[in-house]
């Protein structure tokens, strides 16, 4: 049977977070600033999920909802990083 499942997120490094009282994750050493959406202003000690994937991009979850997407270094990336970037 063939795999259907998303590889990406099957080859990547994922770890469980708390995030901290100042809306941050802290991943190897970085802060993660978590910026309000739509759907909550905060993130404050909810349990969230953090996926390295092997070009060192961070992405975090929070359940299945995907909550941000960080640089290898920590720095965000916006949507219009997103817009920009060739596939």
């Amino acid at each position: 049977m063939p795999f259907t499942g998303n590889v990406r997120d099957t080859l990547c490094v994922q770890e469980d977070r708390v995030v901290g009282n100042d809306n941050t994750v802290r991943y190897k050493g970085l802060v993660m600033q978590i910026a309000a959406d739509r759907h909550r202003h905060h993130f404050v000690k909810a349990k969230v999920r953090v996926h390295e994937y092997p070009d060192g991009q961070l992405v975090i979850f929070h359940g299945p909802r995907c909550i941000g997407r960080y640089q290898p270094d920590g720095s965000p990336i916006t949507q219009e990083d997103s817009k920009h970037k060739v596939a």
